[in-house]
């Protein structure tokens, strides 16, 4: 990707978070670059294309961060807050409509980041499990393979959750919730311990 056409998507993204896909067109977007309309179909053939590269670069930026969290992690349980820590970040700018208009407008690229969820998110919780029976702060009798799969099933569920998308809740309160209760879940009473640590550390750094 050369510097233009990256300049354009970056700047495309900004709108596309803030607003949702389906109301910022092209001529909203080159007249925010000031840019004519023409200089974006030399990079882009239309938005559905611009929006599936900004997704790509997106999943390729997840898959980068949570590879960090996992060497910088202390344990299964900080690796976890550091990636609540990233996606907090992440969300903060993110209009709830975007997660709809991607999968009713542009669902070749909402079905990537299904996907992205099946397999890398997947991968990265199973480990994550196993790193944690083996530091004793999971309990050992839990199937590292059914939790993996009912957690991804459960990140899934909150993009398309009414709860969200109505604005009654942003996207980053529901995750945090549920992975609170995840974790309580799964946790021996080390776990809980270390739980309770973290918490209080993140509170004291607010």
């Amino acid at each position: 990707m050369d510097k233009v056409e990256e300049h354009i998507l970056n700047e495309a993204e900004k709108l596309f978070m803030k607003f949702g896909m389906r109301s910022v067109t092209m001529d909203d977007i080159a007249k925010h670059l000031g840019i004519s309309k023409k200089t974006i179909y030399v990079n882009f053939k239309d938005k559905n294309e611009m929006v599936m590269h900004m997704i790509t670069n997106m999943l390729h930026k997840d898959e980068c961060n949570m590879v960090e969290c996992q060497c910088n992690a202390k344990d299964a349980i900080d690796e976890i807050f550091l990636m609540m820590d990233f996606l907090k970040q992440m969300l903060a700018g993110i209009n709830p409509i975007v997660f709809y208009d991607l999968e009713k407008y542009h669902n070749e690229a909402y079905k990537l980041m299904m996907s992205f969820h099946e397999t890398h998110i997947y991968n990265c919780v199973k480990a994550n499990l196993e790193r944690g029976i083996s530091e004793n702060i999971f309990r050992k009798d839990i199937n590292t393979e059914i939790l993996a799969q009912a957690r991804v099933k459960q990140i899934n569920w909150t993009f398309e959750a009414e709860l969200i998308r109505s604005g009654k809740y942003s996207l980053y309160e529901v995750i945090q919730e549920l992975t609170t209760h995840f974790l309580y879940g799964i946790c021996t009473l080390s776990g809980h311990i270390l739980i309770n640590n973290y918490t209080n550390k993140n509170k004291q750094t607010i």
